[in-house]
């Protein structure tokens, strides 16, 4: 990783400032979620989490993201983040993919579910390898669906 980009342990200034900056698609999702505020999606998501960890151009927090480990060997796995993601998309691909071989090797599936109008997470989360149900609830007035990705073990 180039010295512009890292990532490190969250902190609750990276929440502070992800939430004031946040994703449009993001706000509804979490707004969907029931959550009042976007910070309080953060908080909460990080409170349940086994580890959050903030990813930054320079000093600057870019998306925050976690794992929220189930008693069946997953995890549901979260990230929020703002339009910087877009702008960073190269060094973000790049780290989503060793991000999500470590998490792999510690559970058997990661879980979550997400707006199917939400094109640029869709996308991002097939790129993972992401597998989607076909069935989907209907969460204010948008389709969400429940996707997986498994660890193939062979």
């Amino acid at each position: 990783m180039t010295a512009k980009y890292s990532i490190t342990m969250y902190c609750p200034c990276d929440g502070e400032y992800i939430a004031e900056h946040m994703r449009e698609n993001d706000v509804f999702e979490c707004r969907a979620a029931g959550y009042a505020t976007p910070l309080e999606a953060i908080n909460d998501s990080v409170k349940s989490s086994r580890q959050a960890w903030t990813f930054c151009y320079g000093n600057v927090p870019v998306c925050v993201f976690g794992d929220v480990p189930d008693t069946a060997g997953g995890a549901v796995f979260w990230l929020l983040g703002t339009d910087e993601v877009r702008r960073h998309k190269r060094e973000f691909m790049k780290q989503s993919k060793k991000r999500l071989a470590q998490l792999m090797a510690k559970y058997t599936y990661l879980t979550n579910v997400v707006c199917m109008d939400n094109q640029e997470s869709v996308r991002w989360l097939k790129w993972l390898g992401a597998e989607f149900q076909e069935e989907t609830a209907m969460l204010m007035g948008r389709p969400f669906s429940r996707f997986y990705i498994e660890r193939s073990d062979g």
